[in-house]
């Protein structure tokens, strides 16, 4: 399988495109690639190409784009997974695999029980979410990125979602009527996507459920099992593309 790369620059009509500084460090110094080498291209917006590497520097790789190919599915309901920013390096871990189970959009959040600085939720911070999901694309074989948004508080998101399958993940002691199986969620209609928010370490606070409740969230959990914060992504997601068969 030819490696892939993430192209900063790509012009379909002359067949050229640019590699970043950080995607042409890995082509060169990490894959040890040069001039006449085939590879693969993604635009992050799910066109993918076969390429040959046409001329290097010390930080730039050019290359000749060639025949346009198929790209990986993509899921057939757009999900925004709207997750509450976590300490460390649990975020990245959720970027990550996120990215590989196929939302279309990550949407940072602040919470009542959020315990990480604003300066950690920052510009920084979403260019190194963007890395993160660059490379998770690449290893996943996607060809899309999914898109970072900027840190918002909890209510702007709850103000700001009003259509499409609205769902809140709680825990099961949460003191809220939530439904447990995925089939309950199967024949949502999801025509303008479906927005899925987890909370963080510290769980949602009841008046952000009253809240979303009151927006129109469904509350929904898992089981009877309490897990952890940076698990709970991977765990609705699947759960939700084997219910909605995406």
């Amino acid at each position: 399988m030819l490696p892939r790369f993430y192209v900063a620059e790509l012009d379909a009509q002359t067949g050229h495109a640019t590699l970043s500084r950080e995607e042409s460090h890995h082509l060169l110094h990490v894959m040890r690639l040069g001039p006449g080498a085939d590879v693969r291209v993604f635009d992050g917006r799910g066109g993918e190409w076969q390429a040959r590497v046409a001329a290097t520097d010390r930080h730039v790789v050019r290359l000749d784009l060639g025949a346009k190919v198929a790209a990986a599915s993509e899921c057939v309901t757009r999900i925004v997974l709207a997750q509450a920013v976590l300490k460390g390096d649990r975020m990245d871990a959720i970027v990550r695999d996120a990215t590989m189970m196929g939302i279309a959009a990550l949407q940072p959040l602040a919470t009542a029980h959020t315990a990480v600085s604003v300066r950690a939720m920052g510009s920084q911070a979403l260019e190194r979410w963007r890395r993160v999901a660059i490379a998770s694309a690449k290893q996943c074989g996607r060809a899309v990125v999914p898109e970072l948004r900027a840190v918002v508080g909890f209510d702007e998101l709850v103000g700001g979602c009003a259509s499409g399958v609205r769902i809140v993940l709680t825990e099961p002691r949460a003191v809220v009527v939530a439904i447990t199986r995925v089939d309950a969620l199967r024949d949502a209609a999801r025509q303008g996507g479906a927005t899925v928010a987890i909370g963080p370490e510290g769980g949602w606070s009841a008046e952000e459920l009253v809240c979303a409740t009151a927006a129109g969230f469904t509350c929904w959990n898992l089981g009877s099992m309490t897990l952890r914060a940076d698990a709970m992504p991977v765990a609705a997601l699947a759960a939700l593309r084997y219910a909605w068969e995406a």
